[in-house]
């Protein structure tokens, strides 16, 4: 079966504004003005903007209650200046967007700007690569799973320098590890004075190898890289041995923290991140000899993620590149696990099937008499090809736009507007149905007409608005001119009074949802509003 390949829509200029108003859309959802947004490559130091204006081509306000935003490896890369806000008639009202990448990879996502209007929802595409600063890594953009764990294979082991494995434990003593003279003990903080080898001997301190030497024969480059080297109490090494890593139950030995038991060696919280990050490094590096790191990916993971790099590490993880020239990359970007989903086999993304939805169920604007527009926006959240097909209306009242495929193909990323031409004066008790590609049943959405709207209201509606909302510093007020009164009331029920200003600067309250109470002068009546403060 063919699926028709989806256009997004591109920048709408002045005059193809001016178009869509000659051509009888009288009612009809936000308009982006600016198309899909495309960001620059950025990365992870400094967010790039990009301005999203939203026309309203209606003889009404339209009110956008919330901005439905996705996820990407557990994270909202793209954020917005306003997320609840009205746009008056035949007005363009202004935001902006934001993307602080915390991957080096292509974004493809969408944001769905809701209205309860009864005329559907605004949906802007968004794309955008993310970058890192550190150029060291350049070769793993866009690459995830086995792609990615053989990218950092090859360029950790690109330009390695081998110090040899006295030299890499002078080093350590002599400066990498060694703090205003001082070397402590990674397992159980015991700490010493001295910085040769020699001197740790004396001290009773010697090197752990994380990964135990035992399994790869003590060979090189491997005994003496010091990414997973640390310096060690001579009796919380030997207590350690060969075992594993792991939550110790009842502990047979225990000293600053650091356990052993039960075939296990856990070490004391500060260093478990450290350890974590070592062992993941070293798989990626060379290899799991003797399946030793296998049984202990998942505690590994929890470890890494619970305990994050602290700044001595991530010193440390530099001082090393400076004598050995690569780098540990899960302590420069510990995201970068995110991406891979087995350290120790080949690494593969499990199928994603998440397809979002606009609307449970479709209220439809009734009015006067007239051909209106309903959008409902269908997402591909997933990592897998989307499609529908056998796109229906129940109702024969109820009709798609030209505009509408009934069957099309959706990429991870992707989007598609379904448009329904409704008469605002029906009543509708109705439904859409699709099917998705592979599945015998079909998705029923319920369609129904909404409460009944009253247009001129809506045109003679105030002019007043706060904006932005949210807001951090200033907030600004349309129409101040038409207020008699301002107040607002904090989450604790205490009422404070606010100037009658074009400009408010509500940085000396604490963040939280406020209510401004307002009087409008052409009615005397006094309206309410929510406001969010960060």
């Amino acid at each position: 079966m063919k699926f028709s390949i989806i256009s997004k829509m591109k920048a709408l200029n002045t005059l193809s504004i001016s178009i869509l108003l000659t051509a009888g859309l009288s009612a009809q959802s936000l308009v982006s003005v600016d198309g899909d947004l495309n960001f620059p490559a950025t990365n992870e130091l400094q967010a790039s903007t990009q301005t999203l204006r939203l026309y309203n081509p209606n003889s009404y306000p339209i009110s956008v209650e919330a901005v439905d935003r996705f996820e990407i490896y557990g994270n909202k890369v793209f954020s917005l200046s306003d997320s609840i806000f009205t746009v008056m008639p035949s007005d363009t009202f202004s935001l902006t967007v934001s993307f602080l990448p915390e991957h080096n990879i292509q974004h493809e996502q969408v944001l769905v700007f809701k209205s309860t209007n009864g005329f559907g929802h605004t949906a802007v595409g968004l794309s955008a690569q993310g970058t890192y600063s550190k150029s060291y890594y350049s070769t793993t953009q866009n690459k995830e799973q086995q792609a990615l764990k053989n990218a950092l294979n090859t360029r950790l082991a690109q330009g390695y320098s081998d110090q040899g494995y006295n030299g890499a434990r002078d080093l350590m003593y002599g400066s990498i590890d060694n703090v205003a003279g001082q070397v402590e003990c990674v397992y159980t903080g015991r700490t010493a004075t001295f910085n040769t080898r020699s001197g740790a001997n004396n001290n009773s301190f010697n090197c752990e190898h994380t990964f135990p030497q035992g399994f790869f024969n003590s060979n090189v480059p491997m005994r003496s890289d010091i990414h997973h080297l640390f310096p060690t109490d001579a009796t919380a090494n030997s207590r350690r041995g060969n075992d594993p890593f792991g939550v110790v139950g009842t502990a047979s030995w225990t000293q600053g923290g650091s356990k052993s038991g039960g075939g296990k060696f856990e070490p004391r919280d500060a260093h478990k991140g450290a350890v974590a990050r070592a062992m993941m490094y070293f798989v990626i590096r060379y290899q799991d000899y003797a399946g030793h790191f296998s049984g202990q990916e998942t505690i590994l993971r929890q470890w890494h993620d619970q305990f994050p790099p602290s700044t001595a590490e991530q010193a440390r993880n530099t001082a090393i590149y400076n004598v050995q020239n690569n780098r540990n990359p899960f302590v420069d970007y510990p995201q970068f696990i995110e991406r891979i989903s087995d350290v120790d086999g080949t690494a593969s993304a499990a199928d994603r099937f998440v397809q979002y939805y606009s609307d449970d169920t479709i209220f439809l604007a009734q009015g006067p008499s007239i051909t209106r527009t309903y959008s409902f926006v269908i997402y591909n959240d997933g990592n897998k090809d989307m499609g529908v097909d056998n796109l229906a209306l129940s109702d024969p009242d109820l009709n798609f736009s030209s505009a509408t495929p009934t069957t099309f193909l959706l990429s991870p990323g992707d989007y598609q507007v379904i448009e329904i031409e409704f008469q605002a004066q029906k009543n509708y008790q109705a439904s859409m149905a699709f099917r998705q590609l592979g599945d015998s049943d079909s998705i029923t959405i319920p369609i129904m007409s909404g409460p009944a709207l009253s247009l001129l209201a809506f045109a003679d509606a105030p002019s007043i608005r706060f904006y932005p909302n949210p807001v951090k510093g200033l907030l600004q007020v349309q129409s101040v001119e038409d207020i008699s009164s301002l107040q607002m009331i904090d989450a604790a029920g205490a009422l404070h009074s606010l100037p009658l200003a074009e400009q408010i600067d509500l940085s000396a309250f604490a963040a939280g949802v406020y209510t401004l109470i307002y009087r409008e002068k052409s009615s005397d009546a006094d309206r309410q509003e929510r406001i969010i403060i960060q």
